[in-house]
């Protein structure tokens, strides 16, 4: 590949965390730029803040993939006395694009969650709350014979086609195509004005809804012919259930107030908070969810998680969680600048599968809010 657009990073993102698994309305998505727009380096950030753009600045890169949406609340006019608007005008004038994936990375797999359970050593993981289900889809496509086994390297080689613990799974049946080009095409069998008639196969695939999309753009490009004909089959199996946060086993069980250390060692933070229900409790289950998720600590209890790992934690709602017999561990919102090294190394495996002459970096600004007075 000579280039790397925009278009081509928000298509990869697609398939790993689509933007239908975010929440509501959250604004993810292309927040600045333009799809065509050509991509030299990226910086990968938690927040996009004045501070970040101007580290981008510095760095020649052309494109921020951050984890929080720059803009969650349309400014009704743009003016470079408000520092917020200024940001967004050094932004186009540095013609900088900006791609955000929050709450639809905090629920994909080998998403933000599954990095935060990682990291506080939780396994054997499950969903903590789920909203939406993977349905499953059926891709048929119908092509020349002679074709079907580079075709299918390629949908293999993508990572489609699989089921379970098996790979590969396809089906393929005999025909034959009928077609008669008009004046307008550019056939690649056959004449123009003149019936055709070709032996293909029709090779078919499972494909989920969250690979729907990336694995449409891909079987059309593959397509030998101008007009790709292909099918697409809803199906009524049951798919993955998807949702925010996880909830699993601790690796190693111990008392709640180790287990806190271990957690304020592993997000790197000078100090946390925490709701002490019981400082001796034996720690066995962890639920945990990056972000704001206090309102959310219903769904531990029902999980039964001894410990709930979340930010954001109220002073009223902490009164909740203590009347609830919950241990909570508030390592603050911050715990989610956890995605910058991921996201380093979500894209390196993008560039070496893709060959892309793109070059990163991961921010090295702290921008948390907040500062701890001892």
């Amino acid at each position: 590949m000579t280039k790397v657009t925009v278009r081509d990073i928000v298509r990869k993102f697609q398939s790993f965390a689509p933007e239908s698994l975010a929440l509501g309305k959250d604004p993810v998505g292309l927040h600045f730029g333009f799809l065509d727009q050509e991509i030299h380096k990226v910086l990968l950030t938690l927040d996009v803040r004045p501070e970040v753009v101007q580290e981008a600045i510095a760095k020649d890169c052309d494109m921020i993939l951050a984890h929080h949406p720059p803009i969650f609340k349309a400014p009704k006019r743009l003016t470079e006395d408000d520092p917020q608007q200024a940001m967004y005008a050094e932004l186009i004038r540095h013609g900088i694009a900006v791609y955000a994936a929050h709450t639809n990375l905090d629920a994909a797999w080998g998403g933000m969650n599954d990095w935060l359970a990682e990291a506080y050593d939780i396994v054997d993981t499950e969903v903590l709350y789920s909203y939406q289900e993977d349905k499953n889809y059926r891709i048929k496509v119908y092509l020349p014979k002679e074709n079907l086994a580079d075709y299918q390297a390629a949908i293999f080689g993508a990572g489609y086609a699989q089921v379970g613990n098996y790979d590969q799974v396809s089906f393929t049946s005999k025909g034959q195509g009928h077609f008669r080009p008009l004046d307008q095409a550019n056939p690649s069998i056959g004449s123009v004005q003149e019936e055709t008639a070709v032996d293909e196969v029709v090779f078919s695939f499972l494909v989920s809804q969250s690979e729907l999309s990336a694995a449409l753009d891909l079987a059309r490009d593959l397509h030998p012919y101008e007009e790709a004909v292909i099918d697409v089959v809803s199906l009524a199996n049951k798919g993955q259930v998807l949702g925010i946060g996880r909830v699993g086993q601790l690796k190693t069980p111990m008392p709640f107030r180790d287990y806190v250390h271990l957690v304020k060692e592993r997000t790197g933070v000078d100090a946390l908070r925490a709701v002490v229900w019981n400082w001796d409790q034996e720690v066995e289950r962890v639920a945990v969810l990056g972000g704001s998720g206090a309102d959310e600590y219903p769904y531990a209890i029902a999980k039964d998680a001894d410990v709930y790992i979340t930010a954001d934690v109220s002073y009223h709602t902490g009164h909740d969680m203590i009347a609830n017999r919950l241990n909570v561990i508030d390592p603050g919102h911050h715990m989610e600048s956890i995605c910058k090294d991921k996201l380093a190394q979500v894209l390196v495996t993008w560039i070496e599968e893709e060959d892309w002459p793109l070059a990163y970096a991961s921010s090295q600004l702290n921008t948390d809010p907040f500062t701890f007075v001892y």
